[in-house]
Formats: structure tokens, sequence, C-alpha cells
């Protein structure tokens, strides 16, 4: 298990809200009523669990569907719109699938635009973006995309204050890069006498208020990661980064203490440069920090030009700078033959996957842009529109589920579990609803419920997508869960297939324990509907 460090509720709330008491009980007779053939050991541990003082003013809602039957098995307020947090990424990810399908692979192709005699090229050399998040960062030997598993924090979410955050296994941000610098090399060209441009016209680059910069170009999903490593207590810490490039230049000032150590801050006082200071404690795992790229597009063609010289190829061309659209043809201008080098992706599932186990807010996002492109839009948001033309044709009703967003960031979002049900049974039936369940975290396995139900007889056997919305009063006084969701896929014991969905709105929370605890319980339902069935 990773240590949790002490922390205000503000640094937690922080980290939930990305990804990752009260006075008296609750009479059972204030409850919703639990309808369905519901045995009573399942009732009675929903009963135990709800009736906790946690939970006296908790807003609950709950549905369980045999999937091959169609038969309701738990039902508590199951129609009641509640606040969902990260299962709206089952939303998003169903509708990029249901555009684009499981296998679909990103293309990233290289293109010369001009002549190339005796291997200088007249002109410019253009990679245009497709949308590939990965970019060859996650991408393993057996052609999948790695991801981490908890206690192991993505590296999407280490700017949260929270002790795990970890480099993705096996990677290298600049992998994809290389390897077209080399094939760009081996088409014959030596010598770029023009300009390098990244062509990211796939869609407008969404700036989401909540999580940040979504482009169609990434690189290290456009986020300098900087590892500290504490040297012996009065010393200067080590500082090192990746991807290394000459736009961004990073300082350490980073004091190793014996303890009480001041937190890690990261700042960029100006433009290219990143400043990272405060303590570690000695003795401690190295710690791991991030810093959003605010130009994606100009990192990432400084960083190919790097690749490309790398690769023996002659760059006249400055590095810095900005990228120089202004330079780019119509697209109608690419075409095979002018074509030098392309990256392919693994499949849309693997990426599928990442969202939904570690809960990748910029990568749920990124689905509603590449279903806005499928519709004929650059905008992001035109994405919200195909999502919902999707969910109404799978009979969920625009009366209780609004989407505001691809990755539930937006607390203003709704959604009920007789909703989220309605989209898990149906699924099955489409050609890439496997993705899906294929895609959630098994509790007690992997991705975000790796450290969840261990010692119970249901680890293995339930595919989850869990959400979290927490909020911290004004002076950081007190902690309010918004929302603590479950849904997804129950193989139960005797072999019958279940989707699930569970709900819990409102409930305060005064330490990490307190808000661990409601997702160890929401689990512990799951866990005994595996068990009676």
């Amino acid at each position: 298990m990773i240590t949790i460090r002490s922390m205000s509720v503000t640094s937690l709330v922080a980290l939930v809200n990305l990804g990752v008491l009260c006075s008296t009980g609750v009479r059972a007779d204030t409850l919703p009523r639990i309808e369905g053939d519901t045995p009573a050991s399942v009732s009675a541990v929903i009963a135990e669990i709800q009736s906790k003082t946690a939970y006296a003013h908790t807003s609950w809602g709950m549905r369980v569907v045999d999937l091959d039957a169609g038969t309701v098995l738990v039902d508590q307020a199951a129609d009641r719109s509640l606040t969902p947090g990260s299962i709206m990424k089952v939303y998003s990810t169903a509708t990029a699938l249901d555009l684009y399908g499981a296998d679909y692979r990103f293309h990233t192709p290289v293109y010369k635009a001009g002549p190339v005699s005796e291997g200088r090229l007249d002109g410019n050399l253009i990679l245009v973006a497709s949308g590939d998040f990965s970019f060859g960062l996650r991408e393993q030997p057996d052609g999948t995309l790695g991801y981490n598993n908890f206690p192991e924090i993505d590296h999407n979410y280490a700017d949260t204050g929270f002790a795990g955050g970890a480099l993705v296994k096996e990677s290298d941000p600049l992998a994809a890069l290389d390897n077209l610098a080399k094939r760009v090399h081996a088409s014959g060209i030596a010598e770029i006498k023009g300009d390098v441009i990244i062509d990211a016209r796939l869609f407008e680059t969404h700036r989401d208020p909540t999580d940040g910069i979504i482009s169609p170009i990434w690189l290290n999903e456009n986020v300098i990661d900087i590892m500290t490593t504490a040297a012996g207590a009065g010393q200067p810490a080590k500082i090192d980064w990746r991807p290394k490039t000459a736009s961004v230049k990073v300082i350490g000032a980073v004091m190793t203490v014996a303890e009480n150590p001041k937190p890690i801050t990261i700042e960029s006082p100006a433009p290219g440069e990143i400043r990272v200071s405060g303590e570690i404690a000695a003795g401690v795992a190295p710690t791991l920090s991030i810093w959003h790229v605010p130009d994606p597009a100009a990192f990432a063609r400084t960083a190919f030009i790097e690749a490309l010289q790398r690769a023996g190829v002659k760059v006249d061309a400055n590095a810095l700078g900005p990228n120089p659209v202004d330079e780019l043809p119509d697209a109608a201008a690419y075409s095979p033959d002018n074509k030098v080098a392309e990256h392919v992706s693994p499949p849309l599932s693997e990426f599928v996957k990442v969202v939904l186990k570690v809960s990748y807010n910029r990568g749920a996002h990124l689905m509603l842009c590449l279903a806005a492109v499928k519709g004929g839009s650059r905008d992001c948001v035109a994405g919200i529109g195909k999502e919902l033309e999707l969910l109404d044709r799978l009979g969920v009703s625009r009366q209780s589920t609004y989407v505001f967003d691809g990755a539930g960031s937006d607390d203003h979002a709704k959604t009920a579990p007789v909703d989220q049900t309605t989209v898990l049974t149906r699924i099955v039936k489409e050609p890439w609803g496997s993705a899906i369940r294929d895609g959630m975290a098994i509790l007690g396995v992997d991705g975000t419920q790796a450290a969840n139900g261990l010692g119970t007889p249901a680890v293995g056997h339930i595919h989850i997508k869990d959400g979290t919305r927490v909020i911290s009063a004004p002076g950081d006084y007190q902690g309010i869960i918004i929302a603590k969701t479950q849904v997804g896929y129950i193989e139960a014991k005797s072999g019958r297939e279940l989707a699930f969905a569970i709900f819990l709105n409102s409930a305060p929370f005064g330490s990490v324990e307190d808000f661990i605890s409601a997702d160890h319980d929401i689990a512990a339902i799951a866990a005994a509907i595996q068990q009676a069935y």
C-alpha cells in the first residue's frame, strides 16, 4: 500500500475530483425501499451500510439487472437523477466506440511539402496529428497500452498532492517521434531546407476549466514528468524530468529535510522555464510531480525536430518558437505520394481501457472531441450532441441524464442508476460492447480497484467504473462527498451475468479514511450481490 500523506481536505478534493461526520444514524424506515428479487443477505448488507451515522442525510440510488433475463433484481430509487462523477466516462467512451469501432487505429502521418533532390527536401515537413493521446508513450511490446494499478497513481494525477504518483511502466515519451524520424530518414530525406510543422487542425484545441488542454497532438500526454529524489538531510534533492527537449528548462530548488517537509510546488516564472521548489523528507520514495504543457503543438514541433536530428536529418529551421501554422497547406494537398512516414496506434479499445482503468479525465474529454469530428465539427462541445444521440438510441431519458463533458468533471451533470444499467445492458449486444466491460477496473485486480475488495470471494468477478466528486467548504472546515458511485458488470457466484449501478450522493468526510470508507462500503454492497446470486 502507499503511504497517505497528511493533507488538508482541499488536497484530497484535488485528488479524487481528478480521477481517483454526522450526528445521528438514519432510521431504517426513512431509507428508500429496496424492491426486486433481493435476497435477505443483500438487503441486510445494504441496510447495515446505509444506516451508518455518516450517511444520515445521504441520497442513495441502486439497480441490479440480470443481463440474460432482463429482470430487475435490486431497485432502490433507481430513477433518481443524481450526481455521477466519472461513471459518465462509460457514456463518452461508448460514443467513441459506436462511431469509430473498437478496432479503429489512430494514423499519424508525416508528409513532405516539396521536392526531394539528393537527400534535400526543398519545402516543409508536416506531421498531421490524429488525436492519439498515447502516441507511443503507453505502447507495450504485445500491442496493448500500459497503465498503473492502485496504489500507484497515474502520472496525469501526480499534481494532486497524493503519494503514489508513478510513471507509466515500460514507457518512452519520445518513442513515436524517434520512430517517425528514422522513417523520414529512410525515405531518402537527409536535410530539410524548409520548416517542420505540426498540423493540429483535426479539432480546435479544447481547454476544459477543470482538467486542462485537450489537443489533437499529444506528447507524453502533454505533461512534463518531474521526479524529485531525496538526498541526505540538508542536501539539495535530485531533480530529473522527461521528456527532455530544448523548449523546457527545469530548475530544481528542493531541499532534503529530516522531517515535516514543506510541499513541493511547480511554477513557470517564464515561458519554457519550470521551477520546482519545496522540501522532501530524507529516506522517502521519489516523488513525481507534473507540469502541463501550455502549447502542445509547439512542444511537439521542438521534440520532432530534435528527433529528426538524432536520426541524422539536418533541419535548417530553429527548433524553438511557435508552430508556423500559417504555412500549412490545404488538407486536400496531402496525398499518399507525399507521405514519408506514419505511426499507427493500437486499437481504440486499448485507449478506452486506459480511460476506464485509471479514470483518465482528459482521455475521456478526447472521446467527445473525436465524436465531434465524426459528426463534421471541429468543436469538441459538439461531441455532447453525438453522445446524446447514442443515449437516445439506447433508451436513456433526457429527463434524468444531463451531459456537460466527457469525464463527469462538471458537477452539473446528472444521471440515474436506471440509465446506467440500461446502457450497460444494451451495449452488450453491440459489436464494440465488450470493450467497455473489458476496459473497466476489476475488483481486487487492477486499475482504480486493485486494492478494493481484497480478501473477499468477489475479487476478480466485478468489473467496475467508479466515480467520485468531492468539495471542501470555505476555510477547509468541512469536506463533502458530492458523489461516490460504481457501475459495471458482476459475474455472480452462480454464473449469472449482472449489470449494476450504486450511487451515493452527499456525505460528510473529515479525513482520507472517511472517504476510503465510503468507497469500501459501495464495494461491499457489490460484493454481497456477487455472492448472493
